[in-house]
């Protein structure tokens, strides 16, 4: 087939990278051709980050900022604005203001609804889109084409494939699996059919996912005492009430500077740049800006500060976010040495700080450690293993505690090697891919094309949480679009193009 490739996986990262081909292919800096879109779930645009779940699952992004697409800015929000009907049945309470958090399941909706006009769109342009509701279990060349095999057992040679799998789950060991162990809560609706209100449960992480299963499960009815454990001891701070500002000082121009000055950098430039930053815009703010890396001795009081301080403009938040645009440089900037001290001590505290929590589900979380229907236990422990009584068994320093279910909430593992993925898996094992020693797998920082140990040049490409070790931060909507557009741009094709004329504007 004729300038055929294919995408795995049908969420947001992709429907990013399709717009931006769409407008390439017509600008006439494109071909046009057939695009087969795989997704092993029943809806395509979703993917696993926006799938329908419970409305108390919200976005940590405000509505007027969350977008797929980096050149429009604003686009979910005026999407919510010109189609109620899409929408307001099923989400009859929620109110899309500009500083309002949409329900994840909300932006799911705006994203199937993407999806269908991204088909129509290229269907005007000569582009024919295939939706294969099928999940891929390996990609071998053949004749020199790409050639997608999926578990139902249809093989779809194309040139190109491009790997938009989002977060993926964590391998289970079978000779471990003990069906009272959740490897993932999501989607949490689950959650409330699988489990007794009367259960104990622990809850395995502290951050956003950890969140919503705690609020889920207690909104859903739950009244057994919950515990949430980590082992870094860190909770997410609140997010304020900040605009986006200009950065002056801690630019992409200015950590190229200081690497042709001084080579790679330590952790100790960046966070000179930052300080520099921060007195550029809050002159007040010369001394420590974030308190120093260590856990809340008391987490309700830092709740309860949080809240507080979070209604005001945090000028330290506003300077985090406003890296999303080059973050990878500055991780980049690091050297090897600088990278592995940053993951081993300072991951934890910089996530807790750079992912923050909207103040309704902070109020939220702060009711129940106050009524006592959830703990909040930091520290390390060993892994859940059966009792002598019915239950689960953690144990920390000095402390144990027995539950009937145990909930992983901790995200997408870094370790490409624990990845649940038979695609994954058989890349890896073939050599076509590589796991990067700070997590996921190696890829062009440029191309975003996998690098794999034969040396071969497969035509194979990654965008999202399996590029996690080369670009750092890869969890946030607007830094996996940019990527997405940007892989769009550097993807070269042989033939020449041809014009194609506009009949539909951008979506």
């Amino acid at each position: 087939m004729k300038n055929a490739f294919a995408i795995v996986g049908c969420g947001a990262t992709a429907i990013a990278f399709l717009q931006r081909h769409l407008d390439r292919v017509a600008a006439c800096n494109t071909p046009a051709g057939t695009i087969y879109l795989f997704e092993k779930r029943e809806d395509f645009g979703r993917g696993a980050a926006y799938e329908a779940d419970l409305q108390s699952n919200i976005l940590n992004t405000k509505t007027g900022f969350i977008t797929p697409y980096p050149h429009l800015p604003g686009h979910f929000q005026r999407w919510l604005e010109d189609h109620p009907g899409a929408w307001r049945h099923a989400f009859p309470e929620f109110r899309p203001t500009p500083e309002s958090f949409a329900p994840r399941a909300l932006f799911g909706v705006y994203l199937q609804d993407q999806i269908k006009k991204i088909v129509l769109r290229g269907a005007s342009l000569g582009c024919l889109l295939v939706l294969m509701n099928a999940e891929v279990c390996a990609i071998d060349l053949i004749d020199g084409m790409e050639t997608v095999r999926t578990r139902c057992g249809l093989s779809i040679a194309t040139h190109k494939v491009l790997l938009f799998c989002g977060p993926l789950a964590k391998k289970v060991d079978p000779d471990k699996y003990d069906e009272r162990v959740l490897a993932t809560p999501y989607p949490v609706a689950r959650l409330l059919k699988t489990i007794s209100p009367d259960e104990r449960v622990a809850v395995i992480g502290a951050r956003l996912s950890a969140i919503d299963t705690v609020i889920a499960l207690i909104e859903g009815g739950h009244r057994e005492l919950i515990r949430m454990h980590s082992r870094s001891g860190y909770f997410p701070v609140v997010r304020g009430t900040q605009e986006r500002v200009e950065l002056k000082h801690l630019t992409r121009e200015g950590v190229r500077a200081l690497v042709a000055q001084n080579g790679p950098l330590q952790i100790s430039d960046l966070v000179a740049l930052f300080r520099k930053e921060l007195a550029a815009h809050d002159p007040a703010s010369t001394s420590a800006v974030i308190p120093l890396p260590a856990p809340p001795a008391d987490v309700i009081s830092f709740i309860e500060n949080e809240i507080n301080v979070s209604q005001a403009p945090r000028i330290w938040q506003a300077i985090l976010y406003a890296t999303n645009g080059f973050i990878e440089h500055l991780w980049q900037a690091l050297d090897d040495t600088a990278q592995a001290r940053f993951m081993r001590e300072y991951f934890s505290f910089f996530m807790a700080y750079r992912v923050s929590i909207p103040a309704e589900n902070a109020r939220k979380i702060l009711g129940y450690l106050r009524s006592g229907q959830l703990e909040f236990v930091p520290g390390a422990f060993a892994a859940p293993e059966p009792v002598d009584v019915p239950g689960l068994s953690i144990r920390g320093a000095g402390w144990e505690h027995v539950y009937d279910r145990v909930i992983y909430a901790t995200g997408f593992p870094r370790d490409a090697n624990l990845i649940e993925s038979t695609l994954l898996g058989s890349l890896i094992k073939n050599g076509t891919a590589t796991c990067h020693p700070m997590g996921g797998i190696c890829v062009d920082p440029d191309t975003y094309r996998i690098q794999g140990r034969t040396g071969s040049a497969r035509q194979i490409y990654a965008v999202g949480e399996l590029t996690v070790g080369q670009f750092f931060f890869t969890s946030a909507l607007e830094i996996n679009g940019r990527h997405a557009f940007c892989c769009a741009d550097a993807m070269q094709w042989r033939e020449e193009t041809h014009r194609v004329e506009r009949v539909e504007e951008h979506v």
